[in-house]
């Protein structure tokens, strides 16, 4: 593909269509450069095209673009500064740009682009660590979602130090499978305390429906995370929970039907304020009539201690 200067030159006066399918072909071409007379052209004219007037031209070569590694830093530059519709899916997949220019990006541009980086596969911690530090909502939402990353102990701090009234952020940040040990209890406390009064405020909720409520999006969003948690951390969680008279038979009905034998264990030592150990160890014989005692020691009637050996009975035989 050699092209001479008067080409370039008179390439603003080629029809839209035309320059369009030209942009797709330069991109195609630099993805494939090897140094040779065709990748030069190629270059030149890619600079020429992202000073198009028309948006499609220049979205054509951003996309074709993508998968190029090598582009130079003043046409990477443009082609990450451009409106959204240009930049968005250069900078979602581009390999041109290093975690420096990245982190630049984060930090000095749009919020859609902190946005469409969040969303790149594989995003060094750094560069993470910048959007949650300095990313709007959405950004850190996307970066919480994004699976491919790994998000650091100091990252999600930030991310809970900033929008710690944001429970659906606070929800998401929880299920990742990589939250670190340290910030599970941070998450649980903010969203057990403050959602419950953000219900009760919003809806007028009387305090023991707020709790129950509570109670009910805690354990469908955490179980799973408490169950890998320190001793501790599950204590001090549940211990809440009970505060707010949250520990409720049902409560331990769903840590039964979902296995979380630990939650289970330690609802009852908390409701009987005994030692978590003491309570394992009698737990641990697998005996009805134990944990039948237990339940009644801490409260319970006599019908829904009966649903709670069935669902027991059934947690140990493996049904």
């Amino acid at each position: 593909m050699s092209v001479s200067i008067k080409d370039v030159e008179e390439l603003r006066h080629v029809d839209l269509e035309a320059r369009v399918e030209i942009a797709r072909k330069v991109g195609k071409i630099l993805a494939k450069q090897n140094g040779t007379a065709d990748g030069r052209d190629a270059m030149a004219l890619a600079k020429l095209l992202m000073e198009d007037v028309a948006v499609s031209v220049r979205e054509a070569l951003s996309r074709e673009l993508r998968v190029c590694s090598f582009l130079p830093k003043d046409l990477v530059t443009k082609l990450a500064q451009d409106i959204d519709q240009v930049s968005t899916p250069f900078l979602m997949a581009s390999q041109a740009m290093d975690d420096a220019f990245l982190e630049d990006i984060v930090r000095s541009c749009s919020e859609s682009a902190q946005e469409a980086i969040a969303l790149r596969d594989g995003l060094s911690e750094a560069v993470s660590f910048a959007i949650s530090d300095v990313g709007c909502q959405s950004a850190v939402e996307s970066l919480v979602g994004n699976d491919t990353v790994e998000m650091s102990e100091r990252s999600c701090n930030r991310v809970v130090d900033r929008f710690p009234e944001e429970r659906s952020l606070m929800e998401k940040l929880a299920q990742r499978a990589d939250l670190p040990a340290a910030v599970v209890e941070r998450v649980i406390f903010k969203i057990s305390k403050r959602y419950g009064e953000y219900l009760s405020e919003k809806f007028g909720l009387a305090t023991d429906y707020a709790s129950y409520l509570v109670s009910m999006a805690n354990r469908q969003v955490f179980s799973r995370t408490l169950e890998m948690a320190p001793q501790k951390e599950v204590e001090n969680y549940l211990r809440q929970l009970h505060e707010v008279g949250g520990l409720s038979s049902d409560v331990l009905l769903s840590y039964l039907q979902n296995a979380n034998v630990k939650l289970f264990t330690t609802s009852i030592a908390i409701l009987l304020d005994r030692p978590y150990e003491v309570v394992e160890a009698r737990l641990s014989q697998g005996d009805k009539k134990v944990v039948a005692r237990l339940l009644e020691a801490a409260g319970f009637s006599k019908s829904v201690i009966g649903v709670l050996l069935i669902a027991y009975d059934r947690l140990i035989r493996g049904n």
